[in-house]
Protein backbone atom coordinates (compact mmCIF):
# COMPACT_ATOMS: atom_id res chain seq x y z
CA UNK A 1 0.00 0.00 0.00
CA UNK A 2 1.06 3.67 -0.98
CA UNK A 3 0.04 6.74 2.07
CA UNK A 4 0.29 9.87 0.68
CA UNK A 5 0.11 12.65 3.29
CA UNK A 6 -1.57 16.44 1.68
CA UNK A 7 -3.39 18.83 2.74
CA UNK A 8 -4.17 19.32 -0.90
CA UNK A 9 -7.53 18.43 -2.16
CA UNK A 10 -6.31 18.97 -5.77
CA UNK A 11 -2.93 17.02 -5.24
CA UNK A 12 -5.20 14.08 -3.32
CA UNK A 13 -7.70 13.93 -6.21
CA UNK A 14 -4.99 13.66 -8.97
CA UNK A 15 -3.06 11.06 -6.59
CA UNK A 16 -6.00 9.06 -6.71
CA UNK A 17 -6.74 9.39 -10.39
CA UNK A 18 -2.83 8.49 -11.03
CA UNK A 19 -3.31 5.41 -8.41
CA UNK A 20 -6.46 4.25 -10.34
CA UNK A 21 -5.09 4.03 -13.65
CA UNK A 22 -1.72 2.61 -12.65
CA UNK A 23 -3.95 -0.11 -10.41
CA UNK A 24 -2.35 1.23 -7.23
CA UNK A 25 -3.33 0.32 -3.53
CA UNK A 26 -3.36 3.78 -2.67
CA UNK A 27 -4.52 5.42 0.76
CA UNK A 28 -4.40 9.35 1.09
CA UNK A 29 -4.01 11.03 4.85
CA UNK A 30 -4.09 14.49 6.22
CA UNK A 31 -1.05 15.03 8.23
CA UNK A 32 -3.15 14.68 11.37
CA UNK A 33 -3.91 11.06 10.22
CA UNK A 34 -0.34 10.52 9.51
CA UNK A 35 0.03 7.59 12.07
CA UNK A 36 -1.78 5.67 9.26
CA UNK A 37 0.85 5.29 7.50
CA UNK A 38 3.33 3.15 9.61
CA UNK A 39 1.58 -0.12 7.66
CA UNK A 40 2.40 1.53 4.34
CA UNK A 41 4.96 0.12 2.60
CA UNK A 42 5.56 3.32 0.62
CA UNK A 43 5.30 6.74 1.70
CA UNK A 44 4.93 9.94 0.10
CA UNK A 45 4.78 13.07 1.07
CA UNK A 46 3.60 16.50 -0.48
CA UNK A 47 6.19 18.74 1.27
CA UNK A 48 4.12 21.84 -0.03
CA UNK A 49 0.91 21.39 2.00
CA UNK A 50 3.14 20.07 5.10
CA UNK A 51 3.93 22.67 8.38
CA UNK A 52 7.34 23.72 7.86
CA UNK A 53 8.55 22.30 11.59
CA UNK A 54 7.38 18.73 9.89
CA UNK A 55 9.51 19.61 7.07
CA UNK A 56 12.17 20.36 8.83
CA UNK A 57 11.93 17.34 11.16
CA UNK A 58 11.96 15.12 7.81
CA UNK A 59 15.67 16.94 7.43
CA UNK A 60 16.75 16.19 10.62
CA UNK A 61 15.60 12.28 10.11
CA UNK A 62 16.96 12.28 6.45
CA UNK A 63 20.85 14.00 8.00
CA UNK A 64 20.38 11.57 10.79
CA UNK A 65 20.00 8.41 8.70
CA UNK A 66 16.88 7.73 10.47
CA UNK A 67 14.43 7.13 7.33
CA UNK A 68 13.13 3.81 6.20
CA UNK A 69 13.17 2.29 2.35
CA UNK A 70 9.75 3.52 0.49
CA UNK A 71 9.81 6.82 1.28
CA UNK A 72 9.10 9.82 -1.56
CA UNK A 73 8.24 13.33 -1.66
CA UNK A 74 7.28 16.13 -4.06
CA UNK A 75 7.63 19.73 -3.71
CA UNK A 76 7.68 22.87 -6.15
CA UNK A 77 9.89 24.53 -3.37
CA UNK A 78 12.63 21.72 -3.09
CA UNK A 79 16.45 23.61 -3.27
CA UNK A 80 18.93 21.61 -5.66
CA UNK A 81 20.74 20.85 -2.99
CA UNK A 82 17.77 19.18 -0.65
CA UNK A 83 16.76 17.41 -3.67
CA UNK A 84 20.45 16.01 -3.71
CA UNK A 85 20.12 15.26 -0.45
CA UNK A 86 17.31 13.88 -0.46
CA UNK A 87 18.20 11.44 -3.25
CA UNK A 88 21.17 10.48 -1.53
CA UNK A 89 19.27 8.95 1.78
CA UNK A 90 17.26 7.12 -0.96
CA UNK A 91 14.21 9.58 -0.77
CA UNK A 92 12.30 10.01 -4.19
CA UNK A 93 12.20 13.91 -4.66
CA UNK A 94 10.19 14.96 -7.54
CA UNK A 95 9.48 18.78 -8.44
CA UNK A 96 6.09 18.20 -8.75
CA UNK A 97 2.81 15.21 -8.21
CA UNK A 98 2.79 12.82 -10.88
CA UNK A 99 2.49 8.87 -11.43
CA UNK A 100 6.94 8.62 -10.85
CA UNK A 101 6.49 10.16 -7.47
CA UNK A 102 4.07 7.27 -6.18
CA UNK A 103 5.61 4.34 -8.02
CA UNK A 104 7.30 2.56 -6.07
CA UNK A 105 11.44 2.69 -6.50
CA UNK A 106 11.00 -1.21 -6.50
CA UNK A 107 8.25 -1.29 -9.18
CA UNK A 108 9.63 1.35 -11.03
CA UNK A 109 12.87 -0.53 -11.31
CA UNK A 110 11.35 -3.70 -12.18
CA UNK A 111 9.58 -1.49 -15.26
CA UNK A 112 12.31 0.03 -16.50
Amino acid sequence: MIAYLTHDQVNAALARRIAARLNLDLLVLAVKDADQAVAAGTLVLDLDSLPVDARSKLFLRVGSGELRSGVGVHSYHLTASEARTLRRAGVRAERRLTAAALVPARVAAVAA
